[in-house]
């Protein structure tokens, strides 16, 4: 599949819907369920997903292109735990996709969002990854939490080029440097048409956005080269690669309102012998 087109879109507003009068009791006894106590400091505040991906969403479908497929993959939960984000999302894009989310998985999430697109035959998929800052629990366990709300739709068409995706799981902190490398020299092979895209967690800080930033790193750029996506979650001990090819025609890398500057880098790499 080629990369056509992405979109990305934040907002420093919190949402109304994280203010619903039924939130507070409900989180209450959630975290309740596992010893912990709300913070109260952060109830109202945080942002609904599917009001932060559909501008996005929006910005790179077209009536006439139906979608085949969304993928929804996040790390931190929605303010609005009863909407199935998944599928409101797919319903606003043209064909009424299937549609489905991958959470609790850290930055590993998207990888692995992207990874079931590619082992689905379709014609046309929407990646969207997204982030928002509330957190109404304390965290049992190290997690980086955002401090903005970000959304990054990512527009997958089918072509003859595979999308490869690597997952490391168990990979030590110290190991990840040389099996990343590995993985970029046979990814690449002899290409000089590569660009390396890197997370927070292989390149890092992350300027607050720890799950969006490395897919929103993307400028402008030539059509039909070689994007290698690659990122680390300390927490879980994943090394996440993915090889994208980027279309042939021009690529449209499009900032929806309120994009920001994100984390991570992108460098331009001639790869040679």
């Amino acid at each position: 599949m080629y990369l056509t087109a992405l979109a990305h879109h934040s907002d420093d507003a919190h949402s109304v819907l994280a203010a619903h009068p039924a939130l507070p009791a409900y989180l209450t006894d959630l975290a309740a369920t596992r010893g912990l106590a709300v913070r109260e400091d952060v109830l109202g505040t945080g942002h609904a997903y599917a009001e932060l991906a559909e501008p996005a969403i929006a910005a790179l479908t077209a009536d006439g292109e139906p979608v085949d497929l969304l993928v929804l993959a996040y790390g931190v939960p929605d303010v609005q735990p009863g909407r199935n984000t998944a599928l409101h999302l797919a319903a606003r894009c043209p064909g009424r996709p299937r549609g489905f989310a991958v959470c609790d998985q850290g930055v590993v999430a998207a990888f692995t969002a992207l990874r079931l697109i590619a082992d689905h035959d379709v014609d046309r998929a929407v990646l969207v990854v997204a982030e928002q800052t509330a957190v109404p629990y304390p965290l049992v366990a190290d997690a980086s939490v955002p401090t903005r709300h970000s959304a990054v739709a990512l527009l997958l068409e089918r072509g003859p080029a595979p999308v490869v995706v690597r997952q490391h799981a168990a990979l030590p902190a110290d190991a990840v440097d040389a099996a990343l490398a590995v993985d970029i020299a046979e990814l690449s092979g002899a290409r000089d048409d590569v660009t390396l895209v890197l997370g927070s967690g292989v390149d890092g800080p992350s300027d607050g956005l720890p799950y969006t930033g490395l897919w929103a790193r993307l400028d402008d750029r030539e059509p039909g080269g070689l994007l290698v996506f690659a990122d680390y979650d300390p927490g879980l001990g994943y090394l996440c690669v993915a090889g994208v090819e980027t279309s042939p025609r021009p690529t449209a890398f499009a900032a929806a309102a309120g994009a920001p500057g994100t984390g991570g880098g992108v460098a331009d790499m001639a790869v040679k012998d």
